[in-house]
């Protein structure tokens, strides 16, 4: 594993310098000029530096299997910023014989090397692995929802082995994985199932999760726990004692501090994007003008914040004049024919939520935190998810972990989840790993759509 990831490493920031070699060689037609390389050769330790913090960010050295489609996103994101922060070092150290044109050439050429490496890297370790078989464990119910999900997401990498339920019933069979036993069975599954983890889904009773998490850790299998609401709140917990008595402090989730740092990033964030998106929003006002002039520009809609506050959500519309007028609040389906043409691009683009930067200055929104929802949607979600009041301890956000790790279908018990987990690690580091990484979801259709 430790040379594996040494290989990508050595591999990324060599074809990141090769692109340089070869834009040079392109721009002066197989020559180096001296004055120009010079230039360069000082500066590249910074860009290889650059580089690489940039792939680390996008989790290009993260272990674990990842889809192909991720992967290549997180390429493009990170050449794209290394493309600006490149021509930002040249101006940093005074190097202007950096020609221009040569971060032109060297954007695209490192995309296509980088590409076709990781593309092969991504294959190789595919076949190396295999696919990660699981038997999962839960309650009936749970477990073929979960198996089905996993399935969905690429057979090549996840495979299910089998089910272990709480109860099965008699004769009942599972049409597309098995149901090996209950419970009690584990010892008896687990030597005779070709599994290489185990997922253990929600509503297990806590003593006899760990009864059988210890079970498996005796086969020497990887073991998955999807974390229900204690698992949560135990997280990150301080370690104290009472004379000789260990225990955990369960603090809140979100500490006051947070709040002092949230609220100054989100501010001289939401003024720098305010000014840069200016022109964007005004060139997507004339186009919704001129798609449907009787419709206003802005939606306005009533949302859910902090401490359960209503506030006005503001975006720029994208489906027609009254469009909830015969369904009533629904939420947004694919292929909604609800969307304009026009709406449709916005929302690929993401371009509809710039004016969301208003109610960051406003204090409404942060730039991360959980998504708000409408209040008649909370109040479906408050009776059938437990703890789902716990999100609204968060200031919400344009974007959040549950964008960035979900999908557009996650069902909102999973981004709860995520919402609940960030709320447990926040940071600035981690606020501006997940800004980085919303540029990535943008490029993924099944994040978006």
């Amino acid at each position: 594993m430790r040379w594996t990831l040494l290989g990508k490493v050595f591999g990324d920031l060599l074809l990141v310098n090769l692109g340089f070699l070869l834009a040079f060689l392109i721009r002066f037609s197989g020559k180096l000029p001296p004055g120009n390389w010079q230039a360069y050769l000082n500066l590249v330790p910074w860009i290889t530096l650059a580089a690489f913090i940039l792939f680390y960010i996008y989790g290009l050295y993260t272990p674990g299997r990842r889809r192909w489609e991720e992967i290549f996103s997180s390429l493009i994101c990170a050449v794209a910023i290394l493309f600006i922060t490149s021509m930002a070092l040249s101006f940093f150290f005074h190097q202007f014989a950096f020609p221009r044109s040569i971060f032109l050439l060297t954007a695209p050429l490192q995309l296509l090397f980088l590409g076709l490496w990781r593309r092969f890297a991504w294959a190789w370790a595919l076949k190396r692995m295999g696919p990660l078989r699981l038997l999962l464990i839960g309650p009936e119910s749970r477990v073929i929802e979960r198996a089905r999900a996993i399935v969905n997401e690429d057979p090549q990498m996840y495979q299910v082995v089998g089910l272990l339920v709480e109860k099965p019933k008699p004769g009942c069979q599972e049409d597309d994985f098995p149901l090996l036993g209950s419970y009690d069975d584990i010892t008896h599954v687990l030597g005779n199932v070709n599994a290489n983890g185990v997922l253990f889904c929600t509503n297990i009773p806590l003593e006899k999760r760990v009864s059988m998490i210890n079970e498996v850790a005796l086969h020497n299998l990887s073991v998955f726990v999807i974390p229900d609401m204690y698992d949560i709140l135990v997280s990150q917990s301080q370690l104290e004692h009472f004379n000789g008595i260990p225990v955990f402090r369960l603090s809140g989730l979100v500490r006051q501090p947070v709040r002092a740092w949230k609220r100054i990033m989100d501010i001289v964030m939401a003024l720098i994007f305010s000014v840069i998106s200016l022109p964007l929003i005004c060139l997507a006002a004339v186009a919704i003008k001129i798609e449907s002039p009787r419709g206003s520009i802005f939606y306005r809609q009533e949302r859910v914040g902090q401490g359960g506050k209503i506030f006005n959500l503001i975006k720029l519309r994208t489906m027609v004049p009254d469009a909830e007028n015969d369904t009533g609040p629904v939420l947004a389906a694919k292929s909604d024919r609800r969307i304009t043409k026009v709406g449709l691009i916005l929302r690929i683009t993401r371009i509809d939520e710039l004016p969301q930067l208003w109610n960051v200055l406003k204090g409404d929104m942060s730039f991360i935190g959980p998504r708000p929802e409408r209040p008649v949607f909370v109040n479906q979600y408050r009776k059938k998810i437990p703890g789902y009041e716990y999100r609204h301890q968060l200031q919400a956000g344009i974007t959040g972990l549950a964008q960035v790790e979900g999908k557009y279908s996650t069902p909102p018990e999973d981004k709860l989840r995520f919402d609940l987990l960030y709320a447990k690690t926040v940071s600035p580091l981690q606020d501006i790993q997940i800004l980085l990484h919303t540029l990535k979801v943008m490029l993924m259709k099944d994040k978006t759509s």
